[in-house]
């Protein structure tokens, strides 16, 4: 394929998704690494594209985004310890609960487990949404807002997102962050959209790889003393474990 065609090829893909990764950009042009590379780099000098850790994004525009990673890119991350999260947190879930589901990469991996339970679930989450849809034992309920690309997400900054006549038994989410001062997010807008959703919920169960314990930036959520469970991986430190149940939380290692 010739340098154009596949400057082309890249560009197009970036239309699709907002991020892509070095090797999915290899598999799509049939390049080697070292080519798709030059490729990139001259692209992201034009202002074609941006280059980011492990591939590439499109660059900003004046469409709404939020501060943090795509979507697209967490879900390139730490993909065998998420789906093991997903799977050890549908265990938590009873048939025909009403649940809250927050958009996430580790949230999304949900869906298959939740099929067959007869749930009512609330969530913002685009991917959730189309993967629930093929279910007609689930109740779908979405939110009013905004969609936000980036992260296949809807969000309200209003206080009135249609959201406030539900109550569920548990919420599940992700977090960029968990720290001694609590459960952190990236952007002010996620903040008050997940708290309204928190709201909603008796009981919040947070998924999270234990990359998110080396983390210690980004805004506040909530305190440690709100979450009810954390659902992590084997690599969560000693520290990290003892940091979580000395707040009341209950600790669930997802098994391989």
């Amino acid at each position: 394929m010739r340098q154009s065609e596949r400057r082309r090829e890249i560009l197009n893909r970036l239309t699709q998704e907002p991020f892509a990764s070095v090797q999915e950009l290899q598999n799509l042009v049939g390049a080697s690494e070292a080519t798709i590379r030059r490729d990139l780099r001259r692209l992201a000098e034009d202002g074609a594209l941006k280059r980011v850790h492990g591939g590439v994004e499109r660059p900003e525009t004046q469409a709404s985004h939020l501060s943090g990673t795509p979507l697209a890119r967490n879900k390139q991350i730490n993909i065998p310890q998420k789906r093991a999260i997903a799977r050890a947190a549908a265990q938590l879930i009873e048939q025909g609960e009403t649940l809250v589901i927050d958009g996430g990469s580790t949230t999304s991996l949900l869906c298959p487990y939740l099929a067959d339970l007869d749930l009512q679930v609330l969530t913002n989450s685009l991917p959730i949404i189309e993967q629930l849809l093929l279910s007609a034992r689930t109740r779908l309920l979405v939110p009013g807002g905004e969609v936000f690309r980036e992260q296949s997400i809807i969000l309200s900054p209003y206080e009135d997102d249609g959201t406030s006549e539900c109550f569920a038994s548990k919420m599940l989410m992700g977090a960029q962050a968990l720290s001694p001062m609590g459960l952190m997010q990236a952007d002010s807008i996620l903040i008050r959209a997940e708290r309204r959703l928190m709201a909603r919920a008796e009981k919040l169960i947070v998924l999270a790889d234990s990359s998110k314990f080396e983390r210690r930036t980004g805004l506040v959520l909530c305190p440690l003393s709100e979450i009810d469970i954390v659902v992590t991986d084997a690599g969560i430190g000693a520290k990290d474990r003892a940091m979580l149940e000395k707040a009341g939380v209950q600790v669930v290692i997802a098994a391989n």
